[in-house]
């Protein structure tokens, strides 16, 4: 038996949805709405363990009815936002970013969204929120992992005889635990499941707190009313999204518990249309953001006036009527069978996310593209996409067939020269070999800092002696250089760049034998003032608005930029032998460095060349190449 309806919870609900909406519209004074996010989940944490212990209490409690509840609550609406979604990008995202959609629909199917965009935050590269049309369904995967779990802890907290305390003593872990792991992984802190726990905590407790309460409808108008002032001051003051994540996210919370509790339907928030919105809280939450993404992907920079951003308002409220009309309030309350639901449910899922996976698989399904928009998207590709085989992380290029071999050593600055030295390996009867991991640096005693520390030095360990014990007569090493120079003045910038040299000279001589030749890339030319836009960059089946193109880096930017680098670099080689080494910004640049060219990108973003762009790279450094690649 359901509780009697909570108008004020509704309201609560509407204050969430419209905040999250507005900060993701970036409407100046919202730029803490993400902390509606927030009160819902205290929001879930009241109503969800409130009916539970009704239930358990009153001995009528079955989990197998408790899920399938949930599932008649959550899953329509959501499949058929995930459906909606996949089909406007079917007919207007590049294949890239059709890849990405599959892979998010398939783990939103599986509410398991949230654990996806933890373990990608922090990827070499991991595309922007911008670039996620359903990166808003990691909060509803949280939710449902917290379903799948609330019940079978409160059973047990029941059979314990001080529920209350139970919940109490895991919102305090949950908390201490977020607070604690906040410096070492925001990002964990802000998308998983046991730093959220807190909040669903909090909401519950409001369950004891409202009991204790004194009965005056005044006084709950007051506690009411200091719940709405400490719920919207800690909009004001609350800072950047992931810094809050686990410490400043307890102010909201604890105000939603506060006005949760309170029960006060006296509120000056209870006014009819503001209900409305709380009652349809969960479409407009699940349409917003994709709403949102499609129209700045399509219109460009036209949909931040102030009449697309009214248009956008408009649509999500049009489409999320829709969806609570037609979908969601029609399937609340099935007549079917237990056993039909339960069928159907499963059958949608596994349909779903089969097909989203086969996407995914298929890279995005090229061929929707027209010819010369499939020529383009390939050519805007990043510069090891003309991978001509690959096993594992390991790709083979050039003659695939060839029996002397080139080795490419580094992270994502060396990658990109896949597509550079593609041709002239092909032509000369030579196969080439690099790993596709990025973000780390690989040479002899070098190490990365940061979460990615540990990744990295196994990575490095196993290159080292896989290209030392490898046949190949040539070896290519390439970094970003910048990442692990000192670029500044002083000792210690000078002691910094003997250190990185001398790792440099260790690996050529660790990696040396007779017959073995080295060839050391410099530093990149880096538009680092281009503001790339990679989701438009790319072509798609229809129209888009393009993306701003970027102007030409100089060549004596560039090659100050370079100076530092390049003569550590010149530095550290010299008194080896077989080692050259290539300038980018020499040998790349004119009187300056094409960005764009022809309607065509030549970098993906400040610092990888597209397939375009290294082959450019290619053409002009082929005297160098050419040198290298001899018997000489």
């Amino acid at each position: 038996m359901e509780r009697s309806h909570r108008a004020d919870i509704d309201a609560l609900r509407a204050i969430a949805v419209v905040v999250v909406i507005l900060f993701h519209l970036r409407i100046t004074g919202f730029e803490a709405g993400f902390a509606g996010v927030d009160v819902f989940f205290v929001i879930s944490g009241y109503l969800i363990t409130g009916q539970i212990l009704r239930d358990v209490r009153a001995g009528r409690f079955s989990l197998s009815e408790f899920y399938l509840r949930r599932a008649r609550r959550i899953l329509p609406a959501l499949v058929t936002t995930i459906a909606l979604t996949f089909a406007v990008g079917w007919l207007f995202l590049s294949p890239e970013a059709l890849r990405q959609l599959a892979k998010e629909a398939t783990h939103g199917l599986l509410s398991i969204s949230n654990i996806q965009y933890w373990r990608e935050a922090s990827a070499y590269f991991a595309p922007s929120a911008d670039q996620l049309p359903l990166l808003h369904l990691w909060s509803l995967s949280l939710e449902v992992q917290f379903y799948a779990l609330a019940p079978l802890l409160l059973i047990w907290a029941c059979r314990s005889g001080h529920v209350f305390r139970a919940i109490a003593a895991i919102g305090l872990l949950s908390f201490a635990a977020a607070a604690i792991w906040l410096p070492h992984d925001p990002d964990a802190v802000f998308f998983l499941t046991p730093f959220r726990v807190f909040e669903f905590a909090l909401g519950a407790l409001a369950i004891p707190l409202e009991a204790r309460l004194a009965p005056s409808p005044r006084a709950r108008s007051i506690l009411a009313a200091c719940g709405d002032v400490v719920l919207f001051g800690s909009l004001v003051v609350i800072g950047r999204a992931q810094a809050y994540a686990g410490v400043a996210a307890l102010a909201p919370c604890l105000a939603a518990a506060i006005i949760i509790a309170a029960n006060a339907p006296t509120s000056l928030l209870m006014a009819r249309p503001v209900r409305a919105i709380g009652l349809a809280s969960y479409s407009l939450y699940l349409v917003h953001w994709p709403v949102i993404f499609f129209v700045r992907f399509i219109f460009g920079e036209v949909a931040q006036t102030p009449l697309a951003l009214a248009a956008q308002l408009a649509l999500t409220a049009g489409v999320a009527a829709l969806m609570f009309v037609a979908v969601e309030q029609p399937l609340r309350r099935l007549p079917w069978p237990r056993w039909t639901q339960v069928a159907s449910f499963a059958t949608v899922l596994i349909i779903g996310a089969a097909l989203t996976h086969v996407t995914f698989r298929a890279n995005g399904v090229a061929s929707r593209l027209p010819e010369d928009q499939l020529a383009l998207f390939q050519l805007q590709g990043f510069g090891l996409n003309k991978c001509g085989r690959a096993a594992g992380r390991m790709c083979a290029f050039g003659d695939l067939e060839g029996t002397r071999g080139v080795e490419l050593l580094g992270d994502s600055y060396v990658q990109q020269y896949v597509a550079a030295l593609d041709e002239p390996l092909k032509s000369r009867g030579m196969i080439g070999h690099v790993s596709t991991m990025s973000g780390c640096p690989t040479l002899a005693g070098l190490t990365a800092e940061g979460p990615r520390a540990k990744v990295c030095a196994e990575l490095r360990d196993s290159e080292l002696p896989r290209i030392q014990q490898s046949r190949a007569d040539f070896v290519v090493i390439g970094q970003a250089w910048q990442q692990y120079l000192d670029l500044g003045d002083g000792p210690e910038a000078q002691a910094r760049n003997a250190e990185v040299a001398g790792h440099l000279a260790e690996t050529i001589r660790l990696l040396d034998r007779p017959g073995r030749h080295f060839l050391v890339i410099g530093g990149q030319v880096r538009p680092v003032n281009c503001a790339f836009d990679q989701l438009r960059m790319l072509p798609g089946p229809r129209w888009h608005a393009p993306a701003k193109p970027c102007d030409a880096v100089p060549r004596a930017e560039a090659m100050a930029a370079n100076r530092t680098i390049d003569a550590v670099l010149a530095q550290a080689i010299m008194p080896l032998a077989k080692v050259a080494l290539l300038r980018p910004t020499e040998v790349y640049c004119d009187q300056d460095c094409p960005v764009v060219q022809d309607g065509v990108w030549l970098f993906q973003d400040a610092g990888h060349f597209t397939v375009a762009g290294a082959q450019r790279m290619g053409e002009r450094a082929a005297p160098i190449f050419a040198a290298f690649l001899s018997d000489d």
